[in-house]
């Protein structure tokens, strides 16, 4: 039950883009807990003797959520059975920063440092919903005994409430500290998004894009229609040069990225997020379907030169001509790399689309066979029927797209 309680409680926190970590000696990563900020305002700051206070501060069976200085939120509790181990959930605000706040931190540290205080509270997840407090402790008091589990409130709770050391406020390298960390952060994120999206792994780049959700972009792609579309291009750019990367043909990637463009002029603002999401998705889709880049660049000629002229005429005589070799040894290579035969290849692509006209089109079955490079109808059929199990009218019928 434990360790369940705890991967549903990091899938929520994952779907609000809320950071989750575990606070373990020797501490090693701590000082990420609050993307940096802690560590802008006091670059001598005690990592360790910080980490001891969570382990002592936080009491046994206890959920604790606590609010610091900078009015960010946190939660965390000593997980059960594991040692010296504090579960924190955080930060997150729930909304703009209160006017006192903001004069104290002008007042404490000037107006370049409270800023820059500013740009890193901006980058920070804000949950307005009542319920998501709630939805934390009832996940948390899954792990402890009903009659032991206590919770607890603490507004300036000691371990996460931080006293400014003024000398470090006059050196330069603080004006850009805390918006640097947050900029790193952000880049290392879009950085693991297009390294997922390259290698066709939806699941990864998905988790990433809401950990993207975190941080902000100083404005640039938010406020308007305009602002938003740029964004998206961007983005779509980003992915089209990402499976680029995965040696998907250009065919391929303009015709997807020439799509989403078209979608991205006609969006509205309130579509973003779905629209970014469909994309992450069938770029990842598109990779796994087309990437050639674990196949020899002879293959790969070969392979797109298939898929780009299936109307063709295509044999393994003409292909190997086509290469400037052998017949025999592009036999051998293709099947090595492949571990299909060439003609096999070759039929399984060509029924492949043939199946995709046959759902979108009202082509006759004798027009189709002949788009997809095969002459006699009744061949085309009886090659149709053995891969696909039916024949292409019952298909057409089964598959019709409205």
């Amino acid at each position: 039950m434990q360790l369940d309680a705890l991967q549903v409680l990091k899938r929520i926190m994952a779907s609000h883009n809320i950071n989750t970590m575990r606070v373990v000696p020797p501490f090693e990563g701590l000082e990420n807990f609050d993307y940096g900020l802690r560590q802008a305002l006091d670059p001598q700051f005690d990592w360790q003797g910080f980490g001891n206070l969570l382990l002592e501060c936080v009491p046994e069976n206890t959920l604790v959520f606590a609010e610091g200085t900078f009015e960010l939120h946190f939660a965390m509790f000593h997980v059960p059975d594991e040692e010296n181990t504090v579960f924190l959930i955080g930060p997150w605000t729930t909304g703009p920063r209160s006017e006192e706040q903001k004069e104290w931190t002008l007042r404490m540290i000037g107006p370049e440092g409270a800023a820059a205080v500013q740009d890193y509270y901006n980058g920070v997840r804000i949950v307005q919903d009542n319920g998501f407090a709630a939805t934390i402790n009832a996940v948390v008091s899954m792990l402890f005994p009903a009659e032991e589990f206590q919770l607890v409130e603490q507004k300036e709770f000691l371990p996460l409430n931080f006293h400014p050391d003024m000398r470090y406020f006059n050196e330069p390298p603080f004006q850009q500290e805390i918006p640097v960390a947050m900029l790193e952060a952000r880049y290392e994120m879009e950085g693991r998004i297009l390294d997922a999206v390259s290698r066709g792994d939806a699941d990864a780049a998905m988790a990433a894009c809401h950990q993207m959700g975190r941080f902000t972009y100083g404005g640039r792609f938010t406020g308007s229609p305009y602002q938003v579309k740029n964004k998206m291009v961007i983005m779509n750019t980003l992915f089209r040069k990402a499976i680029e990367r995965s040696k998907v043909h250009p065919y391929y990637i303009d015709k997807i990225s020439a799509r989403y463009s078209h979608q991205i002029e006609n969006m509205a603002m309130e579509d973003e997020r779905k629209l970014l999401y469909d994309m992450v998705r069938e770029y990842c889709a598109y990779v796994r379907r087309y990437s050639l880049r674990d196949y020899s660049p002879l293959v790969q000629k070969v392979i797109n030169h298939i898929n780009l002229n299936l109307g063709s005429q295509l044999s393994l005589k003409s292909l190997a001509s086509m290469c400037f070799i052998s017949p025999s040894y592009l036999s051998n290579l293709f099947k090595q790399e492949t571990g299909t035969t060439l003609i096999d290849y070759i039929n399984t692509q060509r029924i492949g689309r043939a199946a995709q006209i046959l759902s979108y089109t009202d082509k006759s079955v004798a027009a189709v066979a002949e788009q997809v490079g095969i002459l006699d109808v009744n061949y085309f059929t009886k090659m149709f029927k053995k891969s696909m199990g039916t024949t292409p009218t019952q298909y057409r019928r089964e598959h019709r797209k409205k």
